[in-house]
C-alpha cells in the first residue's frame, strides 16, 4: 500500500474534526441545519488552515442522504463515502492558478447549469486570486445568481488580490492560525491515532515549525518520524537570544559561528531567534504571542525585564530586514553578521561618563560633538608638525579657542588639575589679520557649502576687531549676494575659531567712490562740418591736405569710386 501522509490521512471528515475555526464551523453548521445555505462563500486564511477541508464537509453534508440532524453528515451512506473516496460528482474541485483564462471560467458556468447524482452540486476554486482579470468578470454573472442546486466555494490566501465585484457576491469568512496550545493536542492525539510514539520535545518541535498551520505541523512530524527524531544539527536559539539580551557584541557573534558550524541555517537562526524576541516583547507587556506554551511566558517575561524595549525592538527590526536581504544575498551568514553589529554598534562596557578619545596631547570627552573632535585631533596633529605662532599684535584683536596643547580634566578628577592648566595669557590668545586670514583660506572656506564658497571666494578680510571680522566683497551687487548667507559664514567661524564672531560685509572703497561721484559727462558728439572742407583764402592748404593730416599714411587717390 502506498504511503500516505499524516494530513492526507487525518483530513476532517465532519465539522467537529476542524480545530480552530470555531467561527466558521458554527455558522456553515447553522446553515446546514436551517437551510439557508449561501449560494457563495469566500474563505480567506494562511495557509494549512483548513479552508479546502471545510468546503469539501460542506459539500458532503449538503449531499448526506441521511444527516444527523446537528449540520454534521453521518459518514456512512453512499453519498458520504463517495465523497471520502474522492469520487463525488457532487464536488467538482478547480485550481485556479492552472484553470485561470476565460476559457475554463465559460466551461464552469457551461456545466453548473447541468444536474448531478445529489441534491446539491458544489464548485470549489481554490488560489481564485490567481485568476485573471477577464476570467474573474466571465464568472460574475454566474457567481450572483447560480442555479438552485449550485454552491460556489472559493478559496484564497490573498484575498486583497480577489477582485471586489467578487467578494461583493460572496459570504466573505476568515480563517485564522491556530495557537500552539490547541495545536498541541491535535499532534498528540493524530500521534496516538496513527501509533506514534513521540514525547513532548517532538510535540514542542513539529509546533514550532507549524508555525499554526495544521498542515504544516502535521508534515513536520512525517519528517521528525522518517528521520527518526529531531534533526540533532537544528541548534537552539537560546544562546543567541541570551547574547542580545546581555548586549554583549563578542557573545552574539560567538553564538552565531557555533550555531552555524552545528549545521544551521543562518536564514533559519534569524528566523527563529526574531520570533522568539516578538514572543520577550509582547511578554513584557503580558501579552501571549500566540505561539508561546503557558510554560514558557514565565520565561519570557524574564527576559523581558532583562532586556530595554528600544533594544529589543532595535533588533527587531534588523533581524526582519536580515531576513529580507538574505533572499539576495550570496552569504547570507554576513548578513546577519552585519545586523548583529549594527545592533550593537556604539555600546561599550565602560560607563558613558567615563569613555573618553584619545588623541595626541590630549584627552577629549565622547560628549562632545564630532567637530569639537575632528578640532582637538587637527589641533594636536598642528601643534607637533607645525612651530606655535606668535601673536600678533593688531588694532583689536580676536580671542581664538585654547591651544590644542592644553589638556582638558575630566570630570570625573576635578582635584587633578596640572599646573601648566590654567587660563592663559589673553595677549597669547590674539590672532592678527594674517593668521585670520590663513585660517579662512585653509579650513573655513574648504568647511562651506559649494554655494557659499562659491560667493566667499573672492571675499578679503580688511579687518579684525574684538568679535567682528569685516569682508570686502568686488562690488554691491555681490554683497548683496553673500549678505544672505552671512549667517552660515558667521557659524563656521564660531566653531573653528571657537569664538562669538560677528561678520561685516562691504563693498570696494573704489565702488562706493563710483557709486556716490558725480555721474560722468556724456561723450560728445563729433559733428563735421562740411565748410572745414573748403579752400581757404587765407592758408594755403586744402582740404584734402588737412585729412591726410588727419590720417597719417593715407594716401589720396584721384580714382572715383563706383558705389
Amino acid at each position: 500500500m502506498v504511503y500516505q501522509s499524516l494530513y492526507r490521512r487525518f483530513r476532517p471528515q465532519t465539522f467537529s474534526e476542524v480545530i480552530g475555526q470555531d467561527h466558521l464551523v458554527a455558522a456553515l453548521r447553522n446553515a446546514v441545519v436551517e437551510e439557508r445555505v449561501g449560494h457563495a462563500y469566500l474563505l480567506s486564511g494562511p495557509r494549512g488552515t483548513g479552508k479546502t477541508s471545510t468546503a469539501r464537509i460542506l459539500a458532503k453534508a449538503l449531499n448526506c442522504i441521511d444527516p444527523s440532524g446537528d449540520g454534521e453528515p453521518c459518514g456512512s451512506c453512499d453519498s458520504c463515502a463517495n465523497f471520502e473516496s474522492g469520487t463525488s460528482m457532487d464536488l467538482v474541485e478547480l485550481d485556479a492558478a492552472s484553470n485561470n483564462n476565460v476559457a475554463n471560467i465559460r466551461e464552469i458556468t457551461a456545466n453548473a447549469a447541468l444536474g448531478s447524482p445529489g441534491k446539491r452540486k458544489v464548485y470549489l476554486l481554490d488560489e481564485v486570486h490567481m485568476l485573471t482579470a477577464a476570467a474573474s468578470n466571465a464568472l460574475l454573472k454566474t457567481l450572483e445568481e447560480p442555479p438552485d442546486h449550485v454552491i460556489f466555494v472559493l478559496a484564497t490566501t490573498d484575498p486583497q488580490k480577489v477582485l471586489p465585484t467578487i467578494r461583493s457576491r460572496t459570504q466573505h469568512v476568515e480563517l485564522t492560525l491556530v495557537n500552539p496550545e490547541l495545536l498541541s493536542l491535535h499532534v498528540a492525539e493524530i500521534a496516538q491515532r496513527a501509533e506514534l510514539e513521540i514525547d513532548s520535545a517532538v510535540i514542542e518541535y513539529v509546533v514550532e515549525r507549524g508555525s499554526g498551520s495544521v498542515r504544516d505541523t502535521l508534515s513536520a512530524l512525517d519528517q521528525v518520524v522518517t528521520a527518526g527524531g529531531i534533526p540533532e544539527h537544528r541548534g537552539s536559539v537560546d544562546a543567541l537570544i541570551n547574547a542580545i539580551v546581555a548586549q554583549d557584541l563578542t557573545e552574539s557573534m560567538t553564538a552565531v559561528a557555533e550555531t552555524i558550524a552545528g549545521g544551521v541555517d543562518p536564514k533559519d537562526l534569524a528566523y527563529r531567534t526574531t520570533r522568539k524576541l516578538r514572543d520577550i516583547f509582547l511578554a513584557g507587556a503580558g501579552i501571549n504571542s500566540g505561539e508561546a506554551t503557558p510554560e514558557e511566558l514565565p520565561e519570557l517575561a524574564e527576559k523581558a525585564s532583562e532586556i530595554t524595549r528600544a533594544v529589543n525592538v532595535r533588533a527587531l527590526e534588523l533581524l526582519g530586514q536580515a531576513l529580507v536581504d538574505m533572499r539576495q544575498a550570496p552569504d547570507q551568514r554576513l548578513v546577519l553578521d552585519l545586523a548583529l553589529v549594527r545592533l550593537f554598534a556604539g555600546t561599550s562596557d565602560l560607563d558613558p561618563g567615563q569613555r573618553s578619545v584619545k588623541t595626541v596631547g590630549q584627552t577629549q570627552p565622547t560628549g562632545a560633538g564630532p567637530a569639537a573632535q575632528a578640532r582637538a585631533a587637527l589641533g594636536s596633529t598642528r601643534s607637533t608638525d607645525e612651530p606655535e605662532v606668535a601673536a600678533s599684535v593688531s588694532d583689536s584683536p580676536l580671542v581664538p579657542p585654547p591651544p590644542p596643547s592644553q589638556q582638558i580634566v575630566s570630570a570625573d578628577s576635578p582635584d587633578q588639575v596640572p599646573p601648566e592648566i590654567q587660563e592663559p595669557d589673553k595677549a597669547s590668545m590674539e590672532l592678527s589679520i594674517s593668521q585670520v586670514a590663513e585660517i579662512w583660506q585653509q579650513q573655513v572656506l574648504a568647511s562651506l557649502t559649494a554655494r557659499a564658497r562659491a560667493r566667499f571666494q573672492a571675499a578679503t578680510i580688511i579687518s579684525v576687531s574684538e568679535g567682528q571680522i569685516r569682508f570686502e566683497l568686488p562690488n554691491e551687487t555681490h554683497r548683496e549676494r553673500c549678505e544672505q548667507i552671512k549667517g552660515d559664514i558667521e557659524i563656521a567661524l564660531r566653531e573653528i575659531l571657537g569664538a562669538e564672531v560677528q561678520v561685516e560685509l562691504t563693498a570696494t572703497q573704489e565702488e562706493k567712490v563710483q557709486t556716490n561721484a558725480e555721474p560722468k559727462a556724456a561723450i560728445e558728439e563729433v559733428v563735421v562740418d562740411p565748410a572745414e572742407f573748403e579752400v581757404s583764402s587765407e592758408a594755403g592748404t586744402t582740404s584734402v591736405d588737412r585729412v591726410l593730416e588727419a590720417f597719417p599714411g593715407a594716401i589720396a587717390s584721384d580714382e572715383e569710386s563706383n558705389g
